[in-house]
């Protein structure tokens, strides 16, 4: 067996293999193709910012659009708070924002991360994730604020960051 690195020239192969395999899924060649070659047909990027009453950026929000998915997954986002950074309540309007869009697309799902900083699974191993997520513990605004909107904790991706430095995913149904 040989591995082999796919690319614009050999997609076309893997692309029959695909549609040939899986017609509910790739209904024509050029699905398939377009999902290989072509990522803008299956993620794309979307954001939306808040301005003050000057126009000065104050903050933002910067999604993928998994389109295969019907979801929007927060890349990143903040908001200056005097100049105190911030992942809360403050985006508010920004979240809202992109509910509104995710809807208008026929999406059902909203989705984030957030790391295990501050968190009591922080810095340890985790030997059991629906135990680490029953029992997650922490005092940090942003993480409250995110259930309050809506999310639930469906997961944890161990060692995201490093070594013991998790990440804690959320998703909200629209």
């Amino acid at each position: 067996m040989n591995i082999i690195r796919i690319d614009n020239e050999n997609a076309v192969e893997v692309a029959n293999l695909m549609h040939k395999m899986k017609p509910e899924w790739w209904r024509t060649f050029d699905d398939a193709y377009g999902q290989l070659t072509n990522i803008d047909e299956s993620i794309g990027t979307i954001g939306w910012y808040l301005a003050d009453d000057n126009g000065n950026v104050i903050g933002w929000t910067l999604f993928r659009d998994l389109k295969n998915y019907l979801s929007l997954e927060l890349e990143c986002s903040g908001f200056n708070d005097n100049g105190v950074f911030k992942l809360e309540h403050k985006l508010k309007d920004l979240f809202d924002k992109a509910c509104e869009y995710a809807k208008s697309k026929g999406y059902t799902t909203l989705r984030t991360g957030m790391s295990s900083a501050n968190f009591n699974i922080d810095g340890k191993e985790i030997y059991d994730i629906p135990e680490a997520i029953r029992t997650l513990d922490t005092e940090r605004v942003d993480y409250y604020w995110l259930l309050d909107y809506g999310f639930r904790v469906i997961g944890i991706h161990p060692n995201a960051y490093r070594n013991n430095s998790h990440v804690i995913l959320f998703a909200k149904a629209l």
